[in-house]
């Protein structure tokens, strides 16, 4: 079962932020920081939705931000946008890097060889393949 994908828009005003969830009535917070904002805003979220606690750090949420500078806030959106992106590739790489060094080790690769092959050094290899050499 996917979890549902709640709404924030955020403004800045007299030198606090102001949140607001649209699909849910009255779910609105304020903070004098973004991350202050973030736990007040989940609070609201688990409180609208009755949801227990311990589901705070579980929700998703999708944030828009809204500086009074519509530029900035496209340019600050795209570079969110790229973390995103290289997150997820970052653990797809990490992942497949690690499959495939215990896969070429498995295969009587030295682990220098097998470090050339995935991009990585003989030491990461070493601690990917540390179990295959234990067992």
């Amino acid at each position: 079962m996917t979890r549902p994908t709640y709404r924030v828009v955020v403004t800045r005003e007299d030198g606090a932020w102001l949140a607001d969830a649209p699909e849910l009535s009255g779910a609105h917070a304020f903070a004098r920081t973004l991350a202050a904002l973030d736990r007040a805003v989940r609070e609201v979220i688990v409180l609208a939705v009755d949801l227990p606690d311990e589901a705070m750090g579980d929700l998703s949420l999708s944030w828009e931000y809204r500086t009074g500078n519509t530029a900035l806030d496209e340019q600050a959106a795209q570079l969110r946008n790229l973390r995103a992106e290289a997150d997820e590739l970052s653990a797809r790489a990490s992942a497949g890097t690690a499959a495939m060094a215990r896969q070429l080790v498995e295969r009587g690769m030295s682990v220098r060889d097998a470090a050339v092959l995935v991009g990585v050094s003989p030491q990461r290899v070493s601690q990917l393949t540390a179990q295959l050499r234990a067992s």
